[in-house]
């Protein structure tokens, strides 16, 4: 094995030559994980992080006494490939006598299933799923999934081959094999499993999933991927919304449940016929309840509604506690069918009904069960400064309420310090001390906090700041709309191939790029990104890129900053010439960013309350978008940020300092710069690497 330093890289390494800064994150992680602690590794595209990781995280899986298993989590179907790519290339280079790695590739339930159910709207599979499973009348998941296991653990599968290996079928197993629950049943045994970061980060998925797998989380490494979006992944898991639409549908789940409980208990006698009608009495106070809620919490709403009126945002932070009091005052109002609250969450959570199939707004949760989850999160944390409850009115006019966690660290510290030990990496993790302080790493515990270098970078994908345009709110109008759009002019009138152009919403992007009339926007093929669309929409939108560079035909690829075509999509085979993005993605003015900042002050301090909350993210996002059309060393492109801003101390300490910064004063240097770069770069990479 080369390398470019002296680094003891280990046995499991993929390639026979690594590059410094890789050999450098396989020497810090075998440090790190084995001495149980944590890397937070910034290691930006082209440095090989993936076979980094696995290289280091099996080392020390494989010397351990008790061999811990390594999930590799990612929320991006296609990093799943890479890692089984990755795997079997380390299997191709062990010794003879070093047993080969297996591994695990398991994605979601739908996405693996083999049922006739696998076509139907996510929300309503869930439900299907269940009632199969629950039944017993889903064939695939009663066949032995150990027909099977073998070959999963013998060479490292992608998932579509594992489910195109279970769709077989024979006298033995006339229906196959559930690729999901095989893939859950093997996890045990393998040394690695790769899945999504619920699997660990969110409490209801981990109970499930990890108990089924038969892993204990102490028995685990972690790699955590594309880690940047960790701390707002796991926010996400405690965030809830409710309605008076959610009140009143609940009322009619409640309802349909007890005629259910009702028929199902004339047949009865005895004892089972006196269990049965304590239980219809049980759900008639809960209906009782639940609509003395649906007619008296409006009032509470009417009361609040004069701190909205004077909000200088749209909503307004409320107090859990006060929330809480008025429902368990309105739950108590009746005193012959007064409900405590805990027991009303009990029985919200019992309620089940029946699956519509022709229901087109069919949601993946009942409503008693949003209710629920949103009263008890409620009721837990009522007391926490970390949690926030918002209160604003669903197209101006229907009141709702939502939950949510400011502090991630709240759950991830506790997770982090039950494992073995972790690598957090991604390629905009910047800084990683705010990662580590964001997700509350455990302190008393080893840790390398570290942000490593891509030399190509440099001269293969300069970023170009614009000094004479922002999306700052105070400055747009004509002539800001106007620079900005001579800018992406200049870009494409130079650029050869394919050009994704960014904007921080939907709206500006409609403004700036969509209705622009000049001609060398309309000559190139527009591919836009809809808000909503799917990943499969996604994914042949980049499809479409590849059939057009055949033809030689450019292309506009016009998305949203944060959304899945700037962050959640892989441009492979250097198929981005230059990516444009527009200003700066800051979150808009809400109570919820109000309480976010105020918990950072609070925890840190007034300057990193304002790069952890806003700043940072921000520029993060940023990050994301440049990084899209750099997959591989050899892959080149320009980017250029239209934004005065990022010139300016408080958002440029916010960049890595491996980013090579050239200033354009105007269109014409942005004209020149681009000139320049193709000139000296005319073609993209054709090889892979």
């Amino acid at each position: 094995m080369k390398v470019g330093s002296s680094v003891d890289a280990g046995r499991f390494v993929a390639h026979e030559a690594l590059r410094d800064a890789q050999g450098e994150m396989i020497s810090d992680g075998i440090a790190a994980l084995g001495a149980g602690g944590f890397l937070l590794a910034a290691a930006p595209t082209g440095i090989g992080k993936t076979a980094a990781a696995l290289a280091a995280a099996i080392e020390v899986a494989r010397s351990s006494d008790d061999p811990p298993v390594v999930m590799f989590l990612t929320g991006r179907q296609s990093q799943h490939r890479i890692v089984v790519d990755t795997v079997r290339k380390i299997n191709e280079r062990l010794e003879p006598d070093i047993a080969k790695v297996r591994l695990v590739d398991q994605i979601g339930q739908q996405g693996m299933c083999i049922n006739e159910i696998r076509h139907e709207h996510r929300a309503l599979f869930s439900r299907l799923c269940a009632d199969k499973r629950g039944t017993r009348t889903c064939r695939p998941w009663l066949a032995d999934a150990n027909l099977i296991r073998p070959r999963i653990l013998r060479d490292p599968l992608h998932v579509d081959e594992l489910v195109s290996m279970c769709k077989g079928r024979d006298e033995e197993l006339p229906h196959g094999i559930c690729p999901w629950k095989a893939a859950r049943e093997s996890a045990s045994s393998a040394d690695v499993v790769v899945c999504d970061y619920n699997h660990v980060f969110v409490e209801a998925v981990r109970d499930s999933s990890l108990s089924a797998m038969g892993i204990g989380l102490e028995d685990t490494l972690l790699v955590v991927d594309e880690a940047h979006n960790l701390p707002d992944r796991i926010r996400r898991g405690f965030e809830r919304r409710i309605t008076m639409k959610v009140i009143r549908d609940a009322i009619y789940e409640v309802e349909e449940h007890t005629e259910r409980t009702e028929s199902e208990g004339v047949l009865l006698d005895g004892a089972e016929a006196d269990s049965k009608n304590v239980e219809l009495d049980r759900l008639r106070r809960i209906k009782a309840a639940m609509c003395r809620l649906r007619d008296e919490l409006p009032k509470w709403f009417a009361e609040i509604d004069g701190g909205l009126d004077s909000s200088r945002t749209d909503d307004q932070r409320v107090s859990m506690t006060d929330f809480l009091g008025r429902v368990s005052a309105i739950l108590s109002e009746a005193v012959e069918r007064a409900v405590e609250l805990g027991d009303l969450v009990k029985m919200l959570q019992s309620i089940r009904v029946d699956i519509d199939k022709d229901d087109d707004e069919i949601e993946e949760e009942t409503a008693c069960m949003r209710l629920a989850i949103l009263l008890r999160t409620c009721m837990q944390n009522h007391d926490s400064p970390a949690f926030a409850l918002v209160h604003d009115k669903l197209g101006g006019e229907e009141n709702r309420l939502t939950t949510h966690l400011l502090d991630p660290g709240m759950v991830s510290e506790s997770l982090l310090d039950e494992c073995r030990g972790a690598i957090v990496m991604s390629g905009t993790l910047f800084p990683p001390q705010m990662y580590y302080d964001l997700l509350k790493v455990p302190k008393a515990r080893v840790s390398i906090v570290k942000e490593y270098t891509s030399h190509f970078l440099t001269e293969r994908r300069p970023v170009l700041i614009a000094k004479d345009v922002t999306s700052r709110y105070a400055e747009r109008g004509e002539e800001n709309t106007a620079r900005i759009r001579e800018h992406i002019h200049s870009v494409l009138r130079q650029t050869p191939g394919h050009v994704a152009v960014f904007a921080p919403s939907y709206a500006m992007l409609e403004q700036i790029v969509l209705e622009d009339e000049d001609w060398i926007v309309r000559s190139r093929q527009l591919l836009e990104e809809r808000s909503g669309a799917s990943k499969e929409q996604m994914d042949r939108m980049v499809d479409k890129l590849h059939q057009l560079r055949r033809t030689k035909t450019p292309a506009l690829l016009a998305g949203v900053l944060g959304g899945k075509l700037a962050e959640g999509v892989d441009y492979p085979e250097n198929i981005l010439d230059a990516v444009i993005c527009i200003g700066l993605p800051l979150p808009p003015p809400s109570a919820r960013q109000d309480a976010l900042r105020d918990y950072y002050e609070d925890a840190y301090d007034s300057v990193r309350a304002w790069r952890y909350a806003s700043s940072q993210p921000a520029v993060n996002r940023l990050m994301q978008a440049l990084g899209r059309p750099i997959r591989k060393a050899s892959d080149r492109a320009l980017v250029v940020l239209l934004e005065k801003r990022l010139m300016q101390r408080g958002f440029k300490i916010c960049m890595p300092d491996g980013v090579h910064v050239v200033e354009s004063v105007d269109s014409d240097r942005t004209a020149r710069h681009t000139e320049r770069f193709f000139k000296k770069y005319p073609d993209p990479a054709r090889h892979s690497e």
